[in-house]
């Protein structure tokens, strides 16, 4: 197959993601996840078997997993823009994948992103306080 590298070819490292929240460098951000689903179902009719797989919504989902100093910086944010805190905003998310030999620039925005809830919670011995925020956004461009 022409032109699809199936070795020597650079994947994407942790290092070479960058991430902006609402237009604002994150560096202060431990994981990511996300992802777009679509709602499908097997479609019957005579018989037993599917006839057809029908489609419906499509949904967007993820979390981002931040230090404490993190949400502290995005609930004063949100308390600047009026609202009491992280729950109250609406911000978008651009994920950007450096270039390397093999691999282009690659960016992901999520679009319309809002934090569903957050909990703060130590245990002994701990360095630093990591926090999932547990994200739902409108669109993924």
């Amino acid at each position: 197959m022409a032109g699809i590298t199936f070795f020597d070819s650079k994947e994407c490292e942790w290092a070479d993601m960058s991430i902006l929240f609402a237009g604002t460098p994150l560096v202060k951000v431990r994981g990511l996840k996300y992802k777009a689903s679509k709602s499908k179902q097997h479609l019957h009719g005579a018989g037993d078997e599917p006839i057809s797989i029908q489609s419906g919504n499509r949904t967007y989902e993820g979390q981002i997993k931040v230090l404490k100093g993190a949400l502290d910086n995005m609930n004063d944010a949100a308390q600047a823009a009026g609202g009491n805190d992280i729950l109250d905003m609406d911000f978008d998310i651009v994920v950007t994948y450096k270039p390397a030999p093999g691999r282009p620039l690659q960016t992901d925005t999520l679009l319309g992103v809002q934090v569903k809830d957050f909990e703060k919670g130590w245990e002994q011995g701990a360095k630093n306080m990591d926090i999932t925020l547990p994200i739902i956004f409108m669109s993924l461009k």
